[in-house]
């Protein structure tokens, strides 16, 4: 287990740049408050994922390469995604993207 979580420790700095760094290029509204509760969540949510899957794979619910890696193939295609859409240049993650998207919506369904 030691042996995995070393590499599985590298690896999460990575996941975890991947995405920070395009956080602060896509949220544009809100300033450097809404960027750190939305980092912090996510590590929260990487934190937890790795105690449960070091757990289970302890347990024997799952492998023990199964549980310490399952955190970061989680959360790698979230931070492909978020850099994605910072490369495009996305408003994903704004405020006004959302209401002028239930605008129109709203206006669709009448």
């Amino acid at each position: 287990m030691e042996i995995w979580r070393k590499y599985t420790q590298s690896f999460s700095i990575i996941v975890m740049f991947m995405i920070g760094a395009p956080l602060g290029a896509i949220i544009k509204k809100g300033g450097m408050g809404v960027l750190m509760v939305i980092s912090i969540a996510f590590f929260i949510v990487m934190y937890v994922m790795t105690i449960l899957g070091e757990k289970w794979g302890r347990e024997g619910l799952v492998s023990v390469g199964a549980g310490m890696w399952a955190a970061n193939l989680i959360l790698l295609p979230v931070g492909l995604f978020f850099l994605y859409q910072a490369r495009n240049d996305s408003s994903l993650l704004e405020f006004d993207f959302w209401r002028k998207l239930m605008a129109r919506l709203r206006r669709n369904k009448m």
